[in-house]
């Protein structure tokens, strides 16, 4: 029935009757008004408002993949994870959705909430097409199936299945896929296993279910600069919308449509205040960037190596001093990294002249001869492979050695480098992104340890293999080449 004909029969009703069967109407069709039926105590702070409107055109497939970062506790699940997949099979009970979190149980959760709503009476007014069995488990042939895992609308192709990271979805098409927080706290955030089956799962299962049409929304809560968003922006960033919303604003660039706060203002005072997010940033400042500002970065503190400069290329170039070469091999999928570090006195400055995945030995060797200045330059590698090296030397002619074996060695180069003044040449991209994200491993608090994570170090170590190299020899006579 069109609006025309509800205004028709508001006679034969009551006001409040005829009220609510036209809130309903709304409701069916704006997700805002849908919130407010639905849960008749929601209360809308300005950012629920601005994420609705994102979540109205997602609904409508306007919308095909969209990012949501959050704080903790400031109602992104309630919407996204509760009340939408609601909608949606409302508007479509033919929809097919598939929810996903970190764990089975987290998902599960979310599937009986999403249950829930559709049970209740409100929800049979706005949607009276979109109905679940009355009882749980059924089995029976032709029967709709209604538990934690997945539930079926009666008499519809649509379903809402939960799955837990690292579940199965065979022979689960996939219209609408939702992700819901897949990091559970710092420990899996700040394990590479962890983020590499995470991202496995995303794309060699989840990715596998969709179709041309498919959405994905995938809302969280900023863990690490190379947590599953990361990733995603990284490959592609120019496929997501985004929105993105910081728990204080702290400068005009952090700023979103709609955001009339004054600069250092909280996103929630009524449900989380100034105080209360300080307090929170002064205990653990990078838990706070990451968590709450959605700004994953290391703090510097944490940082392998967090005093450098950049310097252009013809800076770099005129600079004459003794020169080494370091390498360090690619393995399995790691990048083999080849630098070029000139070193006058207790300055350093380095470039990058290989940064290069699943490279061969004979592609590397050639690779190696067209950058080095003269055949008889010393080259120190990564002493993890010997007959590699002793290859590179007999069939190659390669001058190269063996770097310093021993765990020993990684915090003495590390020290020896932060001891100097480093300067990196400008095109030398990936030492430079290295050096942003090289980082100490942190305890539970977000307090940086003394060992460094083995991961954004490839260049780096084969920067260190060549500068302690040098220390041990104490002069540069066996140094041949010079910038």
């Amino acid at each position: 029935m069109n609006l025309s004909n509800w205004k028709k029969s508001l006679g034969q009703v009551s006001k409040i009757e005829a009220y609510n069967k036209i809130r309903a109407l709304i409701a069916a069709k704006d997700f805002k008004a849908f919130v407010s039926y639905t849960k008749e105590d929601y209360s809308f702070n300005w950012h629920h408002l601005r994420l609705i409107e994102r979540l109205q055109l997602f609904a409508e497939g306007k919308i095909k993949k969209l990012l949501v970062f959050m704080p903790p506790q400031h109602g992104k699940s309630e919407l996204t994870s509760r009340r939408l997949p609601a909608f949606i099979l409302g508007m479509n009970p033919d929809c097919k959705i598939v929810g996903a979190s970190y764990s089975a149980e987290l998902s599960k959760s979310f599937n009986r909430d999403v249950q829930r709503i559709i049970d209740n009476r409100e929800y049979l007014n706005i949607f009276p097409s979109t109905t679940l069995t009355g009882k749980n488990a059924i089995n029976t042939p032709g029967a709709f199936l209604r538990n934690a895992d997945r539930f079926e609308v009666v008499g519809r192709r649509g379903f809402y299945k939960s799955v837990g990271v690292g579940g199965s979805l065979t022979g689960t098409p996939i219209d609408v896929g939702i992700i819901d927080d897949p990091i559970k706290d710092p420990q899996q955030a700040n394990s590479p296993t962890y983020r590499a089956r995470l991202w496995e799962w995303y794309t060699q299962v989840f990715l596998t279910r969709l179709h041309n049409n498919s959405q994905i929304l995938i809302t969280l809560t900023r863990w690490h600069e190379d947590d599953l968003a990361g990733r995603l922006l990284k490959d592609s960033p120019e496929d997501w919308e985004i929105i993105s919303f910081p728990a204080i604003l702290e400068n005009e660039g952090q700023r979103s449509a709609g955001d009339n706060r004054a600069i250092g203002g909280p996103l929630w005072e009524e449900r989380h205040s100034l105080e209360k997010l300080l307090d929170f940033k002064k205990k653990n400042p990078r838990g706070f960037s990451a968590l709450y500002q959605q700004d994953p970065r290391p703090l510097e503190g944490g940082l392998v190596f967090p005093s450098w400069r950049m310097l252009s290329a013809e800076e770099y170039n005129k600079i004459k001093a003794p020169v080494l070469y370091g390498l360090d091999f690619g393995f399995s999928n790691s990048p083999a990294a080849f630098v070029e570090l000139k070193i006058d006195k207790d300055k350093l400055y380095f470039k990058e002249l290989i940064y290069k995945t699943k490279l061969g030995i004979d592609a590397l060797a050639a690779k190696i001869k067209a950058s080095i200045k003269t055949r008889s330059a010393q080259i120190i590698a990564d002493s993890a492979d010997p007959i590699l090296i002793d290859h590179l030397r007999k069939r190659y002619g390669l001058n190269i050695r063996p770097a310093k074996k021993g765990k020993d060695s990684i915090y003495f180069g590390i020290a020896a480098l932060n001891s100097a003044a480093l300067f990196v040449e400008e095109s030398s991209s990936n030492i430079i992104q290295e050096l942003n994200l090289y980082r100490y491993k942190e305890d539970a608090d977000g307090r940086p340890l003394e060992e460094p994570v083995k991961e954004w170090d490839h260049a780096l170590d084969a920067l260190r293999y060549a500068y302690t190299y040098k220390l041990s020899r104490g002069d540069n006579n066996n140094i041949l080449a010079y910038g």
